[in-house]
């Protein structure tokens, strides 16, 4: 069988086109494709670094304002009632109030504790206090009590004069309320 030139011509040619549609079909696209594919991944993967790094960025202010909390938790954890128990803590607001009444010259008359109950995250440790004052003594002593190194507030607050011709002598009856870290239960 003879092939003639304008025929041998088309069979070249459709060879070439096949070869051609084979090469684009099975490597050119694929490699277009996988070149893109890389593209997206390389993309995808700055997006990721640039998020990671903005993460190390705040890393630093995230140290710092954990550093910052935790003094501030330990300033807080000084301010509360020691001791593992509520009488415990009654007896450390007991010996606070004292020390205020032999500083600010207050002869107290009694002291008595009332109930714990529970306030939020903390327990809170009543005590009420009655002695026998001038207002000027009594001004000094509640202003240390507000001003003392443990968190302790005044709640209630009673005043009254002893005798009408005497106004100087007054008896004072005061709420005060310390707090300590509840203790958590053990299952």
């Amino acid at each position: 069988m003879k092939i003639s030139a304008r025929d041998k011509k088309y069979l070249i040619a459709g060879a070439t086109a096949i070869c051609l549609f084979v090469l684009c079909k099975y490597l050119l696209f694929p490699f277009f494709d996988s070149m893109t594919d890389l593209s997206r991944q390389i993309e995808t993967k700055e997006k990721n670094l640039e998020k990671y790094l903005a993460f190390m960025k705040k890393q630093s202010e995230l140290q710092q304002t954990l550093q910052r909390l935790t003094g501030e938790e330990t300033d807080i954890k000084t301010r509360l009632l020691g001791g593992e128990t509520a009488s415990l803590a009654a007896a450390d607001i007991q010996k606070t109030v004292d020390a205020i009444a032999t500083q600010s010259q207050v002869q107290m008359k009694s002291v008595k504790v009332i109930d714990a109950f529970e306030k939020g995250a903390l327990m809170a440790i009543p005590v009420q206090v009655i002695f026998d004052s001038d207002p000027g003594k009594m001004s000094a002593f509640v202003k240390s009590i507000e001003t003392d190194r443990k968190l302790l507030t005044i709640t209630d607050l009673k005043i009254r004069v002893k005798d009408r011709r005497k106004p100087g002598d007054i008896s004072v009856t005061l709420k005060i309320v310390g707090f300590m870290q509840k203790k958590e239960a053990k299952t």
